[in-house]
């Protein structure tokens, strides 16, 4: 599939009538020095693209009281990822809502298309029949391994979405396609300056390279604060950069797993403060719909299993320890156990046997004398 590149909606983006303050903060937590690596080629094999096209037409009104109806095409591109072996796509609910940007980007078509003059798409208003979003799910061919990488893009269904106040998750499926890479989710939401990745295809990037060899881009930082919608919803602060393109894709932690879905960037001025969805609100979305998550091996499975069930995007290898901290703390033990062996055997040479230890003598009683020499024994006769 070749991604067109006439018109787009573009990623979520939101202007923000004051600054922003973090409303929830906590002390950075070290990370496990035995914490996994992301294992970026895994997780390569679960990230799709999200392509999704609404057909309108639309009223136009003149000045002599006629009217003429224009049709015009309007595409979003972001992206997703698979949250199933059966073929279910996670992506963000404003990537397949139909919402007022979207409008908004169907009357700009209309005036550059027919050429009109003077007309500003924010303030028209012309009367619109919209039609239900047709979306395709494809993967570049420079995912290896991808299960639909290269081929020809396949039509997806939509099961269920929110909008961007009410969580902003959405959630496609493919039917009938089994084997699909799913991502794991986390089971709680992340921790102030806990380290987060944030995982998609940035329109920039497939703008300006072969968008057919396209890889998703990673982009990390941390989180930054915790918030809530107009709604009560909960959602993530980030500080990691999330641009056009990249919504609908996920933000995973240290172990791969998904702590949300790429939401939105809030600006104002020269600031920009990002989001992704909450954890637990994408756990409820997902298993509310249906859905099965992936889960983690338990610590009781058996080695064979746990090597089975490790969960995709996370590498299995440990953490590379330079070798000269190998060589020092082979040294020090070496050094630790010499020293215990030579202390050991001086205290054995020291030490007597318990035979021949010297009790000491005990004090004489009131009523013991000491005696004299044997010749003024008193009770001794001449």
């Amino acid at each position: 599939m070749k991604r067109s590149k006439t018109v787009k909606k573009p990623g979520m983006k939101v202007t923000a009538p004051a600054v922003l303050t973090a409303l929830l903060s906590a002390p950075l937590l070290a990370a496990s020095p035995a914490a996994a690596d992301i294992d970026s080629d895994a997780i390569d094999k679960s990230i799709v693209w999200v392509d999704t096209a609404w057909s309108a037409s639309v009223q136009v009104p003149f000045k002599d009281g006629t009217t003429e109806t224009y049709r015009t095409t309007v595409y979003a591109y972001c992206t997703g990822w698979f949250v199933s072996d059966t073929g279910h796509v996670a992506t963000a609910g404003h990537c397949v809502e139909a919402d007022e940007a979207l409008r908004v980007n169907i009357y700009a078509n209309v005036i550059e298309e027919q050429g009109f003059t003077g007309a500003k798409a924010e303030d028209v208003g012309w009367p619109m029949t919209l039609g239900d979003p047709s979306i395709k799910i494809d993967q570049p061919s420079g995912i290896d391994g991808g299960v639909l990488s290269g081929k020809t893009a396949i039509t997806a269904q939509l099961l269920a979405k929110q909008g961007f106040e009410k969580g902003d998750n959405a959630l496609l499926r493919i039917a009938d396609m089994k084997g699909t890479p799913a991502l794991q989710i986390g089971s709680e939401a992340p921790k102030v300056r806990e380290k987060v990745t944030s995982i998609g295809f940035p329109d920039l990037v497939g703008s300006t390279s072969d968008v057919e060899r396209q890889k998703p881009s990673y982009r990390s930082g941390a989180v930054s604060s915790r918030s809530y919608s107009t709604q009560g919803v909960p959602r993530t602060e980030i500080d990691t950069d999330i641009t056009p393109g990249m919504s609908g894709g996920p933000s995973v932690n240290e172990a791969g797993q998904v702590i949300g879905i790429n939401s939105a960037y809030v600006y104002q001025g020269s600031g920009q403060a990002n989001y992704i969805t909450d954890t637990q609100t994408l756990r409820d979305f997902l298993t509310s719909n249906g859905v099965k998550l992936a889960e983690p091996a338990t610590q009781s499975a058996t080695p064979a299993a746990a090597a089975a069930d490790v969960p995709t995007g996370v590498s299995q290898t440990l953490p590379d320890i330079p070798m000269w901290m190998v060589a020092t703390i082979a040294v020090l033990v070496l050094a630790v156990v010499a020293m215990a062996i030579l202390l050991i055997r001086n205290m054995r040479k020291q030490q007597k046997p318990a035979a021949y230890v010297q009790l000491p003598s005990a004090a004489p009683m009131p009523w013991q004398q000491n005696p004299g020499p044997r010749g003024d024994d008193p009770y001794r006769g001449p």
